[in-house]
Order: C-alpha cells, then sequence, then structure tokens
C-alpha cells in the first residue's frame, strides 16, 4: 500500500544498483562517491517472507510518477540507486507483491531503505467469469494482466486461458468436464489499488454473513441472476474477514486491472466490489447510481472481490 510522501520538483534522475559505496561514518558522507556531486544515494536490502527475493526490484516514485528503477540482487538482496536531492517513495516488486516507505535524499549522503514484502499481497479475490453464448461455442478465455502480475489461483486450471464449449446456460466444459463458471485469482499492484474509486459506495454496518448478504443484494441490483448471487454468498459466506464495518466500493471499470479477451467476443459486464474496513459508517458517503446490465442476447458477466483495505 501506498504511505503519503511530500510532494515536491525534482530534478530528471538516473538508477544505478550493486555498487560498493565506501564507509558511510557517522554522518552518511562517503569517501569515494559513487553518485553525481548534486545526487544522494539510496541503498537497502529487500526480502521476501524474510527470504532473499528470487527475483525483485526497486521502483523509486515522485508523486507516484516513477522516476527510477534498479534490480535487486539475487544474492543479497541488495540495491542501489543514485537520486536528486527531494523525498520519494520507494517500492519494492515481487511476485506481484509489494512494499513500500519513503525517506529524503541529500546530495553526498547516503539514506538506507530496507523494504520487507509480505506475499500475502492485496489480491482481486474470486472473480467469477459467466459466459452466455446463444448456442454451444467453441470458446477461448484469456485474462490480460501486467506482467508483474500473477494469476495464483483458477478453475478451471488456467493454462495460458481457457480453452472449451460455452454453453446458453453459463457452463464452460473443457476436456475434464463441466464448470459452472471460469473463476480466478489475481494479485494487484499498487498504482491498480489507488487507481479503484472511493468517492460513493455503500456501508454495512453488520455481522460478516450479514454483510455478505448485503453485498449479494448489491449485485441484485446490477442484474446478476439468482443462481450468480447465490455463487457469491457460497463463496463468501465463511470468508469475509470481521471488520468494524464494511464500506463497498462498485468498480465497473476494470480492464485496466485485468482484461478480458472472449474468442468469439461476447459483450462482457463487470462488477468488482472494493471492500474497506471503514471502523464506523460514514454518512456523508454518497450512494452510486445503480444501472441493470444489459443482459439482452449473447453476453458475459462477472463479479469479484477486493479486500484491499480489510484486516486479513
Amino acid at each position: 500500500m501506498w504511505l503519503s510522501v511530500l510532494s515536491l520538483a525534482c530534478a530528471p534522475i538516473s538508477g544505478e544498483g550493486g555498487k560498493e559505496t565506501g564507509d558511510t561514518g557517522d554522518t552518511g558522507k562517503v569517501d569515494a562517491w559513487p553518485c553525481a556531486d548534486d545526487e544522494g544515494e539510496v541503498t537497502g536490502v529487500v526480502t521476501v517472507d524474510g527470504e532473499l527475493p528470487r527475483a525483485a526490484y526497486v521502483e523509486a516514485y515522485v508523486d507516484r510518477e516513477s522516476v527510477a528503477r534498479v534490480d535487486v540482487s539475487s544474492a543479497d538482496g541488495s540495491y542501489a540507486m543514485c537520486l536528486a536531492e527531494g523525498t520519494y517513495t520507494f517500492a519494492a516488486f515481487s511476485a506481484g507483491c509489494d512494499d513500500s516507505s519513503w525517506a529524503d535524499v541529500v546530495a553526498r549522503e547516503v539514506v538506507t531503505v530496507d523494504l520487507e514484502i509480505d506475499s500475502d499481497c492485496d489480491t482481486i479475490d474470486k472473480p467469477n467469469l459467466y459466459l452466455y453464448p446463444s448456442q454451444p461455442t467453441r470458446t477461448t478465455v484469456r485474462v490480460e494482466v501486467d506482467p508483474r502480475q500473477r494469476i495464483f489461483a483458477s478453475e478451471p486450471p488456467y493454462e495460458r486461458g481457457w480453452r472449451g464449449v460455452a454453453m446458453p446456460d453459463g457452463r464452460f466444459v473443457t476436456h475434464k468436464g463441466p464448470a459452472p463458471f471460469l473463476f480466478y485469482e489475481a494479485t494487484l499492484l499498487p498504482r491498480q489499488v489507488t487507481s479503484f474509486q472511493r468517492h460513493e459506495g455503500w456501508c454495512l454496518d453488520a455481522e460478516p454473513l450479514e454483510a455478505v448478504y448485503g453485498m449479494a443484494a448489491i449485485l441484485e441490483r446490477y442484474g446478476f441472476n439468482a443462481a450468480e448471487v447465490d455463487d457469491f454468498v457460497e463463496g463468501w459466506r465463511f470468508d469475509l474477514p470481521r471488520a468494524g464495518a464494511y464500506t463497498v466500493y462498485p468498480q465497473l471499470d476494470v480492464d485496466d486491472v485485468a482484461g478480458l479477451r472472449i474468442d468469439p467476443p461476447l459483450p462482457v459486464e463487470r462488477l468488482w466490489l472494493l471492500v474497506a474496513d471503514s471502523g464506523v459508517c460514514d454518512s456523508a458517503l454518497p450512494e452510486p447510481a445503480v444501472f441493470e446490465f444489459d443482459r439482452s442476447g449473447p453476453h458475459a458477466v462477472e463479479w469479484g472481490v477486493a479486500l484491499v483495505d480489510v484486516i486479513k
């Protein structure tokens, strides 16, 4: 998740990794300075669940815009980069998960920013995709994600896509048999998490199971049918973490987070629910205007949940 940083303008910079910086002493000054005279050096160690990462990199951001990137050494988890004076957010990435922190960079001084990645990272949980062609149709479906994301769960197994026969009743038949829907879960990048809208939503001040039924009622308002809503309840009735109050923000435009390519094409309507632990309900939160999906003719629909701000 992003941490707050001070905003500032900075000069163009460049990043370098794996340099020997020499003895910093107590002041952070070095004898053999590896950067330009008007730059500071940022060094640190990146770990994943306390272990050295197999593959990771660090990016420096100003106002959420990436201004430098370096690879992390797989030998010792170290990295180093040279930056102009300023305040930066530093984020480490490995297999879609991340950790971030911030620091001030001062010319000819070394600042240490160690980053610890928790592989239990932000995810989109349990999207269920239902295809409804007009007749049995051989179909290929692909989930298009950023190379830094990963699809870590799926049913039927996702092997660079799903290939099978889409049935008019929503089933998807592969060589392993029929599935009632296409299911997957994927990691989320920090920029994707911050792109979700949090301006309109609903607050559910309820026990977890009651909140699940409250979200199921939201799905009904968008036009999900009884079977799809039942799948939602079955999928979440035991898995929704307890919260002080659940604020639910609907996300209708999620193609930039996880695009869908259906061949032959079907029009698809998607609803992801960003669920946050708000502690108490905010009476000033505007409710969204809900427009029921157009489900006439061949089409596809999908629901999913992102528990980004709920304590897991």
